[in-house]
C-alpha cells in the first residue's frame, strides 16, 4: 500500500522542540516505508471566505486543509494518507502502527483538567473523552474525506458569533461519534498542561489517573501547541516544559504512562 505521511507548521518561529516532535514523526515514516511531506502552504488549500470567517484562527484553516491535502494526495495514486500534527512526538516507533480494516481513522484522546476554572492542586481533576483530528487516516474510496470537507465548510458557513479554535475539529468530531460510531485510532496520548506537569514531577495520582481512562498503550502524544508560553490552571506552559515532557517520553518509550494501565490492556 502506498501511504504518505504529512505534516505542517505555521508560525512566526518553530521552537527546538518542536522540530524534535517533526522529526520522530518523519522517522517512524521512514521506519515504516512511508513517504513523508511537510506540507508548508496551507493557506492554497482553503478558500478566501473560509479564511476570512476564520477569524484569524490557523487551528480552522488547518482543519480544512489537512483534508484537501489528503485528497489531493489520493487522487494523485497514493492508497493512505495519514496526518499527524506537528506537536506530536513518536516515542515508541516500533510499536506504533496504524493497521486496520477501516476505511478511515480518526483519534481518540482524554482530556485531563480540573474541574471548572479552578487552578491545579484547588480540586479534583478529571479525564474528559473526546474524538480529534489530530491524527487521521484516509484510505481511498472512504466514506468520510468528502463528508468532513463539507461539513467544515457548513458550519464556518453558517457561523456567527465568536468561534471556537475547535469548532471543526474537536467539538464537531466528538458531538458527532455521540450519534453515530466513528472509527478510532487509540494509541496516540493528549498531554494536557496538568498531565505534562504530572509526568515530569512524577505525580504518581495524575499519571494513574490518566493510565485509568486509556483504552490502549500509547505509543505518541500530542503535546498541546497551543498552550505554549500561556499560564493554564496554574500550570507555566514553557519550551522547558515541552523539552522535559519529550526527553522522558523518548528516554522510557511511554512506559512513564504505560505502566499504570491496566493489566488487561497490556499486551
Amino acid at each position: 500500500m502506498k501511504t504518505i505521511v504529512y505534516q505542517s507548521y505555521h508560525g512566526d518561529e518553530t521552537p527546538a522542540w518542536l522540530e524534535t516532535c517533526m522529526q520522530t514523526v518523519k522517522n517512524w515514516a521512514e521506519l515504516k516505508g512511508f513517504d513523508y511531506q511537510r506540507k508548508d502552504n496551507f493557506f492554497d488549500y482553503v478558500p478566501d471566505w473560509y479564511q476570512e470567517k476564520s477569524q484569524g484562527k490557523i487551528n480552522i484553516i488547518a482543519d480544512l486543509a489537512r483534508l484537501e491535502i489528503a485528497k489531493e494526495f489520493l487522487e494523485e495514486g497514493y492508497d493512505q494518507t495519514i496526518w499527524m500534527d506537528a506537536d506530536i512526538v513518536v516515542f515508541d516507533p516500533d510499536k506504533l502502527t496504524i493497521e486496520t480494516t477501516e476505511d478511515y481513522l480518526l483519534c481518540r484522546e482524554f482530556w485531563l483538567d480540573t474541574e471548572y476554572d479552578k487552578n491545579f492542586g484547588e480540586g479534583p481533576i478529571f479525564c474528559l473523552k473526546k474524538v480529534t483530528n489530530s491524527m487521521v487516516f484516509f484510505k481511498k474510496r472512504n466514506d468520510f474525506l468528502d463528508f468532513y470537507i463539507y461539513a467544515c465548510k457548513s458550519i464556518m458557513k453558517n457561523h456567527t458569533g465568536n468561534l471556537s479554535r475547535l469548532a471543526v475539529s474537536t467539538k464537531f468530531l466528538s458531538k458527532l461519534s455521540e450519534i453515530i460510531e466513528l472509527p478510532l485510532f487509540l494509541n496516540m496520548g493528549l498531554f494536557s498542561p496538568i498531565l505534562m506537569h504530572g509526568l515530569v514531577e512524577d505525580e504518581t495520582s495524575i499519571l494513574q489517573l490518566y493510565a485509568e481512562a486509556l483504552e490502549s498503550p500509547v505509543y505518541a502524544a500530542n503535546l498541546c501547541l497551543s498552550f505554549r508560553n500561556q499560564c493554564h490552571k496554574g500550570i507555566m506552559v514553557t519550551d522547558q516544559l515541552f523539552e522535559e515532557v519529550i526527553d522522558k517520553l523518548i528516554r522510557t518509550k511511554g512506559e512513564t504512562i504505560n505502566r499504570y494501565l491496566s493489566p488487561a490492556l497490556v499486551v
